[in-house]
């Protein structure tokens, strides 16, 4: 494994002080990191030292070492806070501990948000899109970025440096030491996969965001994950802009995800049959998945791909089956809102999986059809062709929407 860097100089006096995390399998829990990632934290050394962003809790030592080594923590001033998820914000209450007269930078969410992760009181200073901060020889102006990808979200660009501090924007999952974007190699893959995941459902807040920077002087994009864009930062912000486009004007696909669980291939039949009527009408296409052994990866794209999903598990013990609930956890309110459900499912003695199906969708802000199927035991013939007929008048239901 390659030995992580101590320090990188962006320019003369910014620096990256970052993680290299090449051990990391999934982010998040859900996004897989098969290149591994880093946090990327920033030093600027000015009359008023300033900290852009920190790094995951678990690399404190790593981190506190490589700020130990070209500033005396006590002397911080500010720590900006771009985004205050936990791999960005990590450190931020060790660090307050060694720096007792930094103040905290952040949009107002952002600030809020800190208050409920650390325990430790802070000052803070709220700031707004064009706002500016004076670090003496040096100054940063706040760009709004919210929603990329949560409410508190920022830029800060180094008006005299030409740096601007993007967070998750116009980064990606990928580790390498050499981290300078014309220095890794081809990382295409990790960056397309990044703004899937992540940034792709709020593609209009990142129309908004370029449109903001683009009168902006830049020689250099530091996100937080994946490799500093020194060269070829025009690309990236300019491929972002395209894929937010793309998602914004290509209508979904009437496309409908069955995930579902079967313990006696009852409910698998009742999905076959669904899918069978779905599949009737013209423009609908059906995609059916065991989820079981399923990742939560595979889930997630076919929940991001699909416009409608209907959900099957048997009732057992009164419940339904825990992979359900992990696709449940999935479902993001926010993507996924509004999309037509159904559920469906065998059970014994009792029949609580169609309640807990409906209710579940419904609190993830799901529109449940008023029908659905559930089957005592075994499905017979007038079972399945009720299924049948179910999954035709679904697809009608969609192409009327």
């Amino acid at each position: 494994m390659m030995k992580s860097p101590q320090v990188l100089n962006v320019t003369d006096d910014i620096l990256w002080v970052g993680a290299i995390d090449y051990d990391i399998v999934t982010f998040d829990v859900v996004m897989e990191t098969k290149y591994g990632t880093t946090y990327n934290s920033y030093l600027i050394k000015a009359d008023k030292i300033a900290i852009v962003d920190t790094v995951k809790g678990k690399f404190w030592d790593e981190y506190i070492a490589k700020l130990r080594s070209q500033i005396n923590p006590a002397d911080i001033e500010y720590i900006i806070l771009n985004h205050t998820e936990p791999d960005h914000s990590g450190c931020v209450g060790k660090l307050l501990a060694l720096a007792p007269k930094a103040k905290i930078i952040g949009t107002g969410n952002a600030i809020r948000y800190l208050s409920d992760l650390i325990t430790v009181p802070f000052e803070s200073i709220q700031v707004k899109d064009g706002q500016e901060l004076d670090l003496g020889n040096k100054k940063l102006r706040f760009v709004a970025a919210s929603n990329l990808h949560w409410p508190d979200s920022m830029y800060s660009h180094a008006v005299e440096d030409k740096v601007l501090f993007t967070c998750d924007s116009f980064g990606a999952h990928f580790a390498d030491e050499r981290m300078f974007d014309d220095q890794v190699g081809n990382w295409d893959d990790a960056f397309f996969y990044y703004f899937d995941v992540i940034l792709k459902p709020f593609s209009k807040f990142m129309l908004k965001a370029v449109e903001r920077i683009r009168l902006l002087e830049i020689n250099t994009v530091c996100p937080g994950h994946g490799p500093i864009l020194r060269t070829n930062w025009k690309k990236y912000v300019e491929l972002s802009e395209k894929l937010a486009h793309l998602a914004l004007d290509t209508p979904l696909k009437k496309r409908v995800y069955i995930p579902y669980v079967s313990a006696y291939d009852n409910t698998a039949h009742l999905a076959e049959a669904i899918a069978k009527g779905i599949e009737m009408v013209p423009g609908v296409e059906a995609v059916l998945m065991n989820i079981e052994h399923a990742s939560l990866g595979e889930i997630d794209v076919e929940l991001a791909s699909s416009s409608a999903i209907i959900v099957g598990s048997p009732t057992v013990n009164q419940n339904i089956l825990l992979p359900v609930y992990r696709l449940f956890a999935m479902i993001s309110p926010i993507r996924d809102k509004g999309k037509l459900a159904g559920g469906f499912g065998s059970y014994g003695w009792s029949g609580e999986g169609m309640k807990i199906i409906r209710t579940n969708l419904e609190n993830l802000k799901l529109r449940y059809t008023e029908t659905d199927v559930f089957v005592k035991f075994s499905p017979d013939e007038s079972d399945l062709l009720r299924a049948e007929n179910y999954g035709k008048r679904f697809a009608q239901l969609m192409l009327r929407d």
